[in-house]
């Protein structure tokens, strides 16, 4: 829906140095791939700090895509990502751009808002949620939240998929359900993921999917259930 290209929108604005904090290095390409794009700089002030990419950044006005992880490890170092390293923590940045901001909060994470300096730091998600408790974090870490796309319009208008939602309730077999009446925790867990009945729905609902010519993904909890 277009997060990518706020955040390029907003570096072109301010017009200085700009650091890009991405979760993966797939997003590391995507987002220097992006600036090449829909920007006019010329490709050495474009620079990526990765495990395969560590080029200094261009001493002047620049923009550096790196990963989370890649600036808050604390680890020993090669030659080449200690100096680019080094040029992180000593320049300026005009912006701090945090795409998948929802993960800052984290411990590991904590780090890179800390080791690097920033006149102005904006965080982008298509999640403000986590499961810790630890969101309001950001208040501080960053500011309060300037903008809330509704994902209704945003569906509406195309720019992503109709969603449909529903939920299956699948009864326990009798001798799944009797042993789980005496059960632990733990063995309760394996049966209600391993539910026969379950397994059923789930075969059922993938190829009535698969046959319509559906994509089809399962998630779950239990990597034994998967």
């Amino acid at each position: 829906a277009g997060k990518t290209l706020v955040g390029i929108i907003a570096a072109c604005t301010v017009r200085r140095s700009c650091l890009v904090m991405c979760n993966s290095s797939v997003s590391v390409e995507q987002w220097y791939n992006q600036f090449l794009m829909w920007t006019q700089l010329p490709k050495e002030r474009i620079t990526r700090f990765t495990a395969d990419h560590k080029q200094i950044p261009h001493k002047e006005a620049c923009v550096l895509v790196s990963t989370y992880s890649m600036v808050s490890f604390n680890g020993r170092r090669s030659v080449e990502a200690e100096a680019v390293m080094a040029d992180i923590r000593q320049r300026e940045w005009g912006l701090l751009l945090l795409d998948e901001v929802h993960v800052v909060p984290a411990a590991t994470f904590f780090t890179c808002t800390t080791r690097t300096k920033s006149r102005c730091k904006l965080g982008l998600t298509a999640t403000l949620v986590r499961e810790d408790e630890k969101i309001d974090d950001l208040n501080f870490l960053i500011g309060p939240k300037l903008y809330e796309a509704n994902w209704l319009d945003l569906q509406a208008k195309g720019y992503i998929a109709t969603v449909s939602c529903a939920e299956v309730w699948c009864e326990m077999t009798a001798e799944f359900y009797r042993e789980y009446l005496k059960a632990n925790a733990a063995v309760k867990r394996l049966l209600y993921a391993m539910n026969p009945n379950k397994f059923r729905a789930c075969e059922y609902l993938m190829r009535f999917h698969e046959a319509r010519g559906d994509k089809v993904i399962v998630f779950s909890d239990n990597v034994f259930a998967l």
